[in-house]
């Protein structure tokens, strides 16, 4: 769909069909292209351009939320940290919850959907009406928080992904809990891998792309897990160009809740600061996931940066 925008909307993402106004002069003149860096933004806010058309077809849509005000309320701030205090109580007590069953499934111990659900329920409580506040609270990762808060965050992007696409309330459950368990098969990875900051060798990676099929093994010795988790579970790091892993799946091959938790994984964990490098800023991370032709489902992708990023 094409839209003209004031140049004082452009940001990172968007995909560039034409410019309106006296343009010539502009480095970016002639061109159909992804905006891919704020110094092109800052060229064109700060060029001969009135107007720009975009394609929201291959890239972001303008945002649909008006800039904050300058000065907010006194009584804004007092509830916004009333918020973030109930937020923090929330992500604490599910992640002591999520400990208790990551660490009875290390020991050999099975992976219920009773003792999920009520993490859930949580989660998604939290996702309906503070989900910004929550997903920026789970940043604040510590090195031994890290597994249980990126995938708490997960899970809450998955929700809201499910949500956005309006599908039934089963449905978004079930991609709550894949996202809250889809990276469980790191328990059987021996924790200096999972930490190290350098490359990892042939045999290391060997090992971390056994995760996902050794996670759907522990899942599957539940007989009332939905298919949805253990899908996830085993396919999220499937690209569509069949570069990924386990099996190399191609395309249509792989379901759409497998390359929801892919777009959704990855976001998180490039967003987020790990031992081996800072995070990215959102505009960073739409930028490089734009750019990786052939790993994300570019319709699903795009749907997410618009819909779940900006809603």
């Amino acid at each position: 769909m094409l839209k003209r925008i004031e140049t004082s909307q452009l940001r990172v993402g968007m995909f560039i069909e034409s410019l309106e106004g006296s343009w010539l002069n502009t480095p970016l003149a002639g061109r159909r292209f992804l905006l891919e860096s704020e110094t092109d933004a800052r060229t064109l806010k700060h060029s001969n351009v009135s107007g720009v058309f975009i394609n929201t077809a291959k890239g972001l849509d303008a945002s649909p939320h008006p800039a904050p005000p300058a000065r907010a309320p006194r009584t804004s701030y007092a509830a916004t940290e009333k918020q973030k205090a109930a937020i923090a109580k929330i992500l604490n007590e599910a992640t002591a919850l999520l400990k208790g069953i990551f660490d009875d499934a290390q020991a050999g111990g099975d992976v219920t959907v009773a003792a999920v659900a009520p993490i859930i329920t949580q989660i998604a409580s939290s996702t309906e009406h503070n989900a910004d506040i929550l997903l920026s609270m789970t940043r604040l990762k510590s090195k031994d928080e890290t597994t249980f808060l990126h995938s708490i965050a997960v899970s809450a992007l998955m929700i809201r992904f499910g949500r956005y696409l309006k599908l039934d309330k089963e449905t978004v459950s079930a991609l709550g809990m894949a996202g809250l368990l889809h990276d469980i098969g790191k328990l059987a990875v021996p924790g200096d891998v999972l930490q190290k900051e350098s490359t990892l060798t042939e045999s290391e990676m060997t090992l971390m792309r056994m995760h996902p099929v050794q996670g759907h093994s522990m899942l599957a010795r539940q007989a009332d897990m939905p298919a949805i988790v253990l899908d996830v579970c085993l396919h999220h790091h499937e690209r569509m160009d069949g570069r990924g892993y386990p099996y190399g799946l191609v395309g249509e091959a792989i379901s759409v809740p497998a390359r929801m938790a892919a777009i959704c994984d990855v976001y998180d964990a490039i967003t987020s600061a790990r031992p081996y490098k800072k995070a990215w800023t959102t505009g960073e991370a739409i930028a490089w996931m734009l750019e990786r032709k052939g790993y994300f489902d570019r319709p699903l992708l795009l749907q997410f940066l618009n819909g779940v990023l900006q809603s």
